[in-house]
C-alpha cells in the first residue's frame, strides 16, 4: 500500500535488521520456501511517556501462493502467545486505512483502534494504530 511517508529501502533494511527485531517464520519444507513471516519487537507503547510494555508487530507477510489458508491467523496467534508468555500488556500494529483487506483481517482477530492512534486525537493520517 502507498504511504504518505513513502518507502525508503535503506531505512526498511535497517528496521528489519535492528538488534531488537524478532521473526516468526512458517516454512514450506516441500518447496524450501518461506510461506509467511511476522516481524515484531518488544517495545513500550509510547517513547515519550511509556506506560506499558507491548509486542509491536512491524510487518506480517504471507506469500501469495499460501494466502487464504489461515497462515496469517496462525502467525498472529503465535505472536499473541509470545506476548502473553512475556507479560506484554497488548499487541500493537500499524495498518494503512486504504488496506481494507488488512483492516478486515485484524477486525476479525479482535483488534481495535488503539488509544494512541492519530484518529483518536482528530489528527489526519493515512494509517491507524490497532491493538488487542
Amino acid at each position: 500500500q502507498n504511504s504518505s511517508w513513502g518507502l525508503d529501502l535503506k531505512e526498511k533494511e535497517l528496521e528489519m535488521r535492528h538488534e531488537k527485531a524478532r521473526y516468526l517464520l512458517i516454512l514450506d519444507d516441500t518447496k524450501g520456501k518461506i510461506a509467511g513471516f511476522v516481524h515484531f519487537r518488544f517495545e513500550y507503547d509510547d517513547e515519550e511517556s511509556p506506560s506499558c510494555a507491548v509486542l509491536y508487530v512491524y510487518e506480517i507477510h504471507v506469500n501469495q501462493m499460501y494466502q487464504r489458508h489461515g497462515l496469517g491467523r496462525k502467525l498472529m496467534g503465535m505472536a499473541e502467545k509470545i506476548a502473553q508468555n512475556e507479560s506484554m500488556s497488548k499487541i500493537v500494529l500499524t495498518v494503512f486505512k486504504s488496506n481494507k483487506e488488512a483492516m478486515a483481517f485484524y477486525d476479525k482477530l479482535g483488534y481495535t483502534i488503539d488509544e494512541t492512534s492519530p484518529s483518536k486525537f482528530g489528527e489526519p493520517a493515512d494509517y491507524e494504530i490497532l491493538s488487542c
